[in-house]
């Protein structure tokens, strides 16, 4: 992965981070893509207490949450993702 990829999945993570109030660190990969030998480390994109929202592309983004609702979904976008933990904010805050 490139510098300019890993500053794009680092500022997505930390906005994730911001949107659930979580602390969050990004740890960059470093040598050969990833295979099933060299993968030890969990990776990025684990929020403690809420899931996991992952980034495997631009287009492909997983979001597996279990706070502050229980929600599995692919999202298309970095904003589809933004607009929906802000949502997932607003009702949280609501309750």
């Amino acid at each position: 992965m490139n510098p300019e990829q890993h500053a794009v999945e680092e500022s997505f993570y930390r906005e994730c981070a911001r949107l659930l109030d979580v602390v969050h660190t990004y740890r960059p990969w470093v040598g050969r893509p990833p295979n099933r030998w060299n993968n030890r480390h969990p990776g990025n994109g684990r929020f403690p207490g809420f899931g996991t929202i992952r980034m495997h592309g631009p287009n492909h983004i997983h979001v597996a949450l279990r706070q502050p609702v229980i929600l599995n979904r692919v999202c298309r976008s970095v904003k589809e993702v933004y607009d929906l933990l802000r949502k997932l904010k607003l009702k949280a805050l609501s309750q």
